[in-house]
């Protein structure tokens, strides 16, 4: 029978390498091809963030974002965190160093949306500082339209909001909706929220909020019919449990064209 010292200790050495994992990022780098795109762009999508530090002033995360060189840097949500109405420091701090790296947009996550009052100040403290807010609103960025939608924005909405002759990027937090938002004929749609599955097993997560057990979006790309879904890892966590075999993630999206007659006819 092993003693139950060595049993803690390894338990302990255990959640102590989950724990520590839990403090550092990967870089992770993703092509997405698409028929409407005109010229290559490059997007850096910041997701579930939770207001956690990675380096002093995030320099950390500012590096890796600025060793990209990216035309975009895309909040999709959950860049505070509703059960510590007093952190935002991580978050501004991110968001003063990436405003000086590219144009910052940001479209709202649950935590956000739960603070209340306590979040309209926050999201009113990075508009000044020069992020790009977008609630169930679009701007037209040249030959791209950039869509943030609210949490549960109705697919009427959306579908108003898009346009056939650009490419349609959709910045909303809840993957679980993907297909409503397909639905509308979404080209692309950047999400958050399912923090990877929190524990991933022979690369399937676990549980996910607003999916239960062993969700279908948690991780990477997902086409549905001509839509596509690219669903970030994040880079918090909001619970006790620790992410297990699922590091937090900074994600390079590489907008690529695709050669076709429509391709010919919208650029």
């Amino acid at each position: 029978m092993i003693p139950a010292f060595i049993v803690i200790g390894i338990l302990l050495l255990l959640y102590l390498g989950f724990f520590l994992e839990n403090r550092r990022f990967v870089v992770r780098r993703e092509t997405i091809r698409h028929s409407k795109v005109c010229q290559p762009l490059t997007a850096v999508q910041v997701s579930d963030l939770h207001d956690c530090r990675f380096g002093t002033d995030q320099e950390k995360l500012l590096a890796a974002i600025r060793d990209v060189h990216p035309d975009l840097i895309l909040i999709t949500g959950d860049l505070f965190n509703r059960h510590n109405k007093r952190a935002h420091k991580n978050a501004y701090a991110i968001v003063r160093g990436a405003v000086q790296i590219a144009p910052v947009w940001f479209a709202e996550g649950n935590h956000e949306c739960a603070l209340g009052e306590t979040g309209e100040q926050y999201l009113a403290e990075i508009r000044k500082m020069g992020v790009h807010i977008l609630r169930d609103e679009y701007a037209d960025l040249g030959s791209v339209r950039l869509i943030g939608l609210t949490q549960y924005a109705s697919p009427q909405a959306l579908a108003t909001m898009l346009d056939e002759t650009r490419l349609n990027i959709v910045m909303a937090h809840r993957p679980e909706l993907f297909p409503i938002y397909a639905g509308t004929g979404a080209d692309v749609v950047l999400s958050g929220h399912a923090h990877g599955g929190q524990i991933r097993i022979f690369g399937i997560g676990v549980f996910a909020p607003g999916q239960g057990f062993f969700p279908k979006f948690t991780s990477g790309q997902y086409g549905w019919g001509t839509s596509l879904l690219h669903v970030s890892r994040g880079l918090g966590n909001t619970i006790l449990v620790p992410r297990v075999f699922d590091t937090p993630e900074l994600n390079v999206l590489q907008f690529e064209m695709i050669e076709s007659k429509e391709n010919e006819h919208v650029c």
